[in-house]
């Protein structure tokens, strides 16, 4: 219904449209599929910007991660050559902190303490723990215990030294005996100041180029390093939920988050080294603002469309004065000749010559008109002949209705009595049909009915009559049909409608049945309205004996009132 009205009342404004209207919105109906097309070239350009975007990132991300590998492997090398000496240093405590603190400075102040802890955790000398230092134990640091367990180089979280007061990362290397116990743990602090400035000297590139971003973070997400520096703190834990819970995921290597500031952004994720536990120590993060990546594309669109826009407009312009020269002055006095013509003047004449333009044409047509006005009256009388006919007929099924089946059945009557041929009567009713309507609704009966139709003529014969009694009964008038043939009928009927399977809302409606009342006359004494009361009565008893069958009575026996 929605769809019908909004229909009618797009025709009613296209009727109120004028023809330079018209010609207007086909000029701008030219211009949507190339608009289309400018829209589609650009989805595509904005996907290959992304694509490219995505592997430019995670080249970045593992260009910036080779840095705190190579960090990583230097550490777990010097921690090594460390272990190497460890029979010596474990000898004299006052030498093995004296050897710290010459072996620190060599680092070029990348680490903030180096030394060696015993099994207990105790830190037995470092290059920032004094002789006369009370014991500074370290068995609660992860990088610590994992070293102790795993046996393995180990990479701690960020942490603030108990001594130092400075924050950093630490590596830990376990020294073994010969006899595969621990003998003591090398341990080397990196300096996260210093890890920053030679990030920042090695990433001037990276700070203008399409506003990218790299975060460095620990294994807990706490902040490490980032370039170039924004809001985020050092040694806090990543202030973006939205990130922290991209990262959990595995196998999140690339992904789109909101930042802080509500910024859409890409990010590419690449794991720094792996410790014992199977969790990488580090990761770095390198991110871009989406609108970035797409700000080319845009611009392009953005170009295009508004030179589509102003050259439509332009044709517009031109159509709209261009029109009344070109055709709405013969339009004009095509109209005026329609008026005359419609009033009675059949000598109105538009008098365009002759010739092939359009307008022409059509000006010779209203001049043939008049001459036509008594063809135009014998096509009058056949369509009201058709809706004579229309008015006969069942809109919803195509049959015929009561008052043409009352016509049709007083001739047939006739015939049979003028050749002396039996004439049969089926009346059928469809069984529950109050149910289907009430259950589904009338829109669920109009089906059935409609199907219920299409059953009934699928049996018949070419020369039977189909008609619609009224709701949901039928009549079906069998010329020269005797019991036999009259009973074989209806019973086909009743099977064809029972295998109907109809489903309505993407439901069965179930099985389908109809009760079948059938009134046969030889001696045809009996007027239509007595033949299908009779046909009614059987179908009623069809009916009480339980639906679904088919009950024969004979007219010339029966007796109605």
């Amino acid at each position: 219904m929605l769809e019908t009205t909004v229909k009618k009342e797009t025709g009613q404004i296209l009727k109120n449209l004028s023809t330079r209207a018209r010609i207007a919105i086909l000029i701008v109906a030219s211009a949507l599929p190339i608009l289309a097309l400018v829209i589609y070239s650009s989805i595509m350009q904005r996907e290959v910007a992304e694509h490219d975007e995505q592997q430019e990132l995670r080249l970045i991300a593992e260009l910036v991660a080779k840095r705190p590998e190579q960090l990583m492997e230097s550490a777990h090398q010097l921690l090594i050559a460390i272990g190497s000496q460890a029979d010596h240093l474990l000898a004299d405590r006052v030498e093995c902190h004296r050897y710290f603190r010459r072996l620190l400075p060599e680092g070029g102040g990348l680490y903030r303490a180096m030394g060696l802890t015993l099994p207990s955790g105790d830190v037995f000398c470092s290059s920032t723990v004094s002789n006369s230092s009370g014991s500074v134990n370290v068995r609660d640091r992860s990088y610590f215990r994992m070293a102790v367990e795993s046996g393995k180089f180990s990479v701690g979280e960020y942490q603030v030294g108990r001594v130092t007061g400075s924050s950093g990362i630490n590596f830990a290397y376990p020294v073994m005996n010969a006899d595969g116990s621990l003998q003591v743990v090398a341990f080397a602090g990196l300096n996260i100041e210093t890890f920053i400035e030679q990030g920042e000297s090695r990433r001037e590139g990276l700070r203008s180029a399409l506003g990218r971003m790299v975060t460095i973070l620990d294994r807990n997400n706490v902040v490490l390093a980032q370039y170039p520096t924004t809001k985020v703190s050092i040694g806090e834990k990543h202030p973006n939920p939205r990130v922290i819970e991209a990262l959990s995921r595995p196998g999140n290597s690339l992904f789109a988050a909101t930042d802080q500031d509500g910024v859409s952004r890409l990010y590419a994720v690449e794991n720094v080294g792996m410790n014992p536990d199977g969790i990488a120590p580090l990761r770095v993060i390198v991110s871009v603002p989406s609108h970035m990546i797409f700000a080319e594309a845009d611009q392009a669109l953005l170009r295009t469309t508004f030179g589509i826009l102003v050259i439509t407009i332009l044709l517009v312009v031109v159509a709209w004065f261009g029109a009344e020269i070109l055709v709405l002055r013969r339009v004009r006095t095509l109209l005026d000749v329609a008026d005359r013509i419609r009033t009675g003047d059949l000598a109105a004449r538009a008098g365009f010559g002759k010739g092939d333009e359009e307008l022409t044409r059509l000006g010779s047509a209203f001049d043939a008109m008049a001459q036509e006005l008594q063809i135009r009256d014998t096509e009058l009388q056949d369509a009201l002949q058709r809706l004579n006919h229309q008015a006969a007929t069942d809109h919803l099924t195509g049959l015929p209705n009561r008052r043409y089946l009352w016509e049709a059945l007083g001739a047939e009557l006739m015939r049979a009595r003028r050749k002396k041929t039996p004439l049969a009567l089926m009346l059928l009713d469809i069984d529950h049909f109050k149910k289907i309507n009430d259950c589904w609704g009338h829109e669920a009966g109009d089906l059935v009915l409609k199907n219920v139709t299409y059953a009934i003529r699928a049996v018949v014969r070419g020369s039977d009559l189909v008609a619609r009694h009224g709701g949901e009964e039928f009549v079906v008038v069998l010329p020269e049909a005797a019991e036999d043939i009259a009973l074989a009928r209806a019973e086909a009927v009743r099977i064809e409608i029972a295998g109907l399977k109809l489903t309505y809302g993407g439901q069965s409606l179930g099985t389908i049945t109809a009760s079948i009342g059938i009134a046969v006359s030889r001696e045809l004494r009996e007027s239509a309205e007595g033949l299908v009361r009779i046909a009614d009565l059987a179908m009623y008893e069809a009916k009480q004996g339980g639906r679904n069958r088919v009950v024969i009575k004979n007219a010339d026996t029966e007796t109605t009132v």
